[in-house]
């Protein structure tokens, strides 16, 4: 069994700690450690699990972590728990630049532990249905759509490495891994401090493909959306609701004497997929990885990369809306 701490018990720490007491034969949930007072009242009266008030003493008692804090201390933790020689799982963005997504693989590696990022979307089923129906079909475009109302507890990151980053990480390191030839972006500021709440952006892919991203942090509906463009179908995944259909075109006559000729123009497929919270698979991906001494799907790697082309969309000129 796995010993395991949470570093950051707010709005997605608490949904580990949850998924970690329902997996006891996986995991063992040591304790945690946070910096507010409402955060540590809730998992000691909620879960009855240690209070770790210094990081450090937490990492001596653990096999590894989940590192659930704001986006701008993943560097700084992150490294902190490489050097105690703890596996780690670091929800998304890995960091917020390419540079410190990079040091932090190296440390990783170099102790010998594994690094996994929280890109829980993969983890998806709609997700993993979408890439096995894909890898017959010849695509023409993607769209993404994330779209959310204003946050206004997520103050440290733009929408691109807060919802974007989703989308960049399933399209362009799963879905569509053909090399980009140029991505232009578009961005604007609504609600946020100089951050952009809204951007789109658009790339060319170097076998003709196209991938379109859409992320919102302003709008009053949820949307999480993948629709896909094939030379003989569209397919349209919705992962909030976890439904996918495939439109297929079958055109043909139907003749029955004097009536006249019926034409069906196409079947639609409605996929039955499992019901499983992307969140626990993370997590039992996460134990496998850390039992077979491998890499995890959502590697460190993969999820530097996304950050990468984060950096590409986010060089667009930001306007001010409001």
């Amino acid at each position: 069994m796995i010993k395991i701490g949470v570093i950051g018990t707010g709005h997605m720490g608490r949904n580990h700690l949850r998924v970690l007491k329902e997996l006891n034969k996986d995991f063992e949930l040591v304790g945690f450690s946070d910096k507010m007072e409402e955060n540590i009242k809730f998992a000691e009266e909620t879960y009855k699990i240690k209070y770790y008030k210094e990081i450090e003493e937490l990492l001596n008692n653990v096999d590894a972590v989940i590192i659930a804090v704001p986006s701008s201390l993943h560097k700084e933790i992150g490294l902190m728990v490489a050097k105690h020689k703890v596996h780690a799982l670091i929800e998304k963005p890995i960091a917020l630049s390419e540079e410190d997504g990079k040091m932090l693989c190296e440390e990783f590696e170099k102790n010998n532990v594994r690094l996994m990022v929280g890109h829980v979307e993969r983890y998806n089923s709609v997700v993993s249905e979408l890439k096995k129906i894909i890898d017959n079909e010849e695509i023409i475009a993607i769209e993404a759509r994330r779209c959310s109302p204003f946050d206004p507890r997520i103050s440290d990151t733009n929408v691109i490495y807060d919802l974007m980053i989703h989308d960049i990480d399933i399209v362009f390191n799963y879905l569509n891994i053909t090399p980009i030839e140029n991505i232009t972006s578009t961005a604007v500021n609504v609600m946020s401090n100089n951050r952009a709440d809204y951007v789109q952006a658009v790339a060319q892919h170097t076998n003709g493909t196209i991938s379109s991203l859409i992320a919102s942090r302003v709008t009053e509906d949820k949307v999480r959306t993948i629709d896909i463009h094939t030379k003989k179908c569209f397919i349209r995944a919705d992962l909030l609701n976890r439904t996918l259909t495939v439109s297929r075109k079958t055109t043909f006559d139907l003749n029955v004497g004097y009536v006249p000729t019926y034409k069906q123009e196409n079947i639609i497929e409605k996929i039955m997929l499992p019901n499983v919270e992307p969140l626990r698979a993370e997590h039992l991906e996460f134990a496998k990885a850390i039992i077979e001494g491998r890499t995890p799907l959502t590697s460190g790697k993969d999820a530097t990369k996304a950050v990468e082309l984060a950096e590409k969309i986010n060089l667009v000129e930001l306007k001010k809306r409001y």
